[in-house]
């Protein structure tokens, strides 16, 4: 079986951003490890993209990649920003499963944490709480929730928040078709007995 996992965390941006921990193809063979013998199509926001100028192309096609992708992994080993949170968030709205990878005693998760005037165990942040399928300690054990969790059916024929119908409207229509990589991805998909949800 093919699965298509949405790679959702820090993007760098520039030399500034060259000690942030982000996507690699070694987290990525450590996911397709964790997930062997399937193959992995992996979606990426990384990828370029054809006209940065459009915003609201660019914000749809991470949403579009989280509605087709048969799960997302987050990258939560240090402090995530504002799209992450977004990223999950319509993961959630759209019945995609979401794997999140936060090592024990890092920014979302503690053994024991001080938190507002408590000593609370095996705290896990309240949004990851709430948003994830499952919390996986590294990308192997990522991979491995991702065979468990993966959706291989069409998204939800419910109808989507406009906010995230238009930037997916806009994509599809005016980004998609010079979009090679995701091109690329999609082919891979459905000669893959859709893995993926397109």
């Amino acid at each position: 079986m093919t699965i298509s996992v949405y790679c959702s965390g820090s993007i760098s941006k520039g030399a500034s951003d060259e000690k942030k921990l982000c996507w690699s193809d070694i987290e990525r063979f450590e996911v397709a490890k964790g997930a062997a013998p399937h193959e992995i199509v992996f979606l990426n926001p990384d990828d370029p993209i054809t006209d940065p100028e459009n915003t609201l192309g660019q914000f749809g096609r991470d949403m579009y990649q989280v509605m087709v992708a048969s799960a997302i992994i987050v990258d939560a080993r240090e402090r995530r920003g504002l799209g992450i949170g977004v990223e999950m968030t319509a993961a959630a709205i759209l019945g995609t499963p979401l794997i999140v990878v936060a090592p024990r005693n890092s920014k979302y998760r503690a053994d024991e944490l001080e938190y507002r005037g408590v000593r609370v165990r095996d705290y896990v942040h309240p949004h990851v709480a709430a948003l994830a399928t499952e919390v996986t300690e590294d990308f192997v054990h990522a991979g491995e929730a991702l065979v468990r969790h993966a959706r291989p059916s069409a998204p939800s024929a419910r109808p989507l928040p406009e906010w995230l119908d238009r930037a997916v409207t806009e994509y599809r229509t005016n980004v998609l078709p010079g979009d090679p990589p995701m091109q690329e991805a999609l082919r891979r998909l459905e000669a893959g007995a859709c893995g993926g949800r397109v």
